[in-house]
């Protein structure tokens, strides 16, 4: 039986998979990837020095920690860059020729430009998985990154999580996030609406991810960090989800879309160049010009008085999240590419 391993960048702790069997948190691709697939993990809490935030110096001790793994492994699996790079120049300085899959995220920042084009981590990459289609031809066309390396993946989340839920709908537009988000177009597109307008805005991986805040937050404006349970009730709660960004060439924002749309929640999101084509736009969503805080403000404004069109468009998100973007249909496709890369499975299939 091939033996599958799976750098996790997040601690696959006791107190997660608790959470996670409580129903306090979504589940991850990782722990169904293990549950469902057989697939080993590899995650911070097993490190010499656990952590619960981001760092290179992380990726970096959890790229080496991969490499004392593989003697045995048939496929490795990096969840993001951050650990894949490493782990992939790790690989070529040791002679392994294990087949590697990698998740890319952001792969066109500068730093990370130079890194594939210079030092060529993708000789020991044999698939990378991003979830942006400008993402994949930029990788073609800039970074140097073979064609056939590279695949569109589309995201997926917890869909029996993020459900619809009982609560009433208020005047409550909510928003989450931190990574590009342009929160000062969003304060002035709902800073003078009769609404109150909540912001999840923490991130535990992005601690100084670019975004745009105003210097001050209008009246009508509650920011803060909350758990997943408790933001699940704010999207119950929510009339509309707004998730806007500042432009950018990767699928900043798709995650908390995912989660609204799930939730069956009428959602308007920035139009960047990066975002990948979840939101049909006027059938499961709508989008906003990046920008542009008057006609985000009418956006909003029209969702607010018509419940009807909130409902088409939720109930048409909750459709489309379920059927295509689920975590079951995400990890299958994770799996899949493994197996192709292993030889187990033809591409395509």
């Amino acid at each position: 039986m091939s033996r599958y391993l799976m750098l996790v960048s997040a601690p696959a702790d006791d107190r997660l998979r608790d959470d996670v069997r409580q129903g306090l948190r979504p589940n991850t691709e990782f722990l169904r990837l293990e549950e469902r697939h057989g697939i080993e993990l590899l995650d911070w809490s097993q490190l010499w020095a656990p952590a619960s935030s981001r760092s290179s110096r992380q990726s970096l001790v959890h790229a080496a920690a991969g490499l004392r793994r593989l003697r045995g492994v048939d496929v490795v699996f990096s969840d993001g860059e951050q650990v894949g790079v490493p782990l992939a120049l790790g690989m070529r300085a040791c002679g392994f020729q294990t087949p590697h899959v990698m998740l890319g995220h952001h792969l066109t920042t500068r730093a990370k430009r130079r890194v594939f084009r210079l030092l060529k981590p993708q000789t020991r990459i044999s698939r990378v998985l991003v979830h942006s289609s400008l993402q994949l031809e930029l990788a073609v066309n800039e970074l140097d990154l073979p064609r056939d390396k590279l695949v569109y993946q589309p995201y997926g989340i917890d869909t029996d999580f993020w459900n619809p839920g009982s609560d009433n709908e208020e005047p409550l537009v909510v928003s989450a996030g931190r990574e590009h988000r342009d929160y000062a177009t969003l304060a002035r597109a709902c800073g003078g609406l009769p609404v109150h307008v909540y912001l999840a805005a923490g991130s535990l991986f992005s601690q100084r991810a670019h975004h745009n805040t105003p210097a001050v937050w209008p009246d009508n404006f509650e920011v803060g960090f909350t758990s997943p349970h408790d933001l699940r009730r704010w999207y119950s709660r929510a009339s509309v989800v707004v998730v806007p960004l500042v432009q950018n060439d990767f699928q900043a924002g798709v995650t908390v879309i995912l989660e609204a749309m799930a939730m069956a929640k009428a959602v308007i999101a920035t139009a960047t160049a990066g975002l990948p084509a979840v939101i049909e736009d006027g059938v499961t969503g709508l989008y906003a010009q990046p920008g542009d805080a008057e006609s985000l403000q009418e956006l909003v404004r029209s969702l607010l008085d018509n419940e009807r069109e909130r409902r088409r468009l939720g109930a048409n998100a909750r459709d489309a999240a379920a059927t295509h973007l689920g975590l079951d249909t995400y990890c299958a496709g994770l799996a899949q590419h493994m197996d192709e890369v292993n030889g187990r499975a033809p591409a395509g299939t």
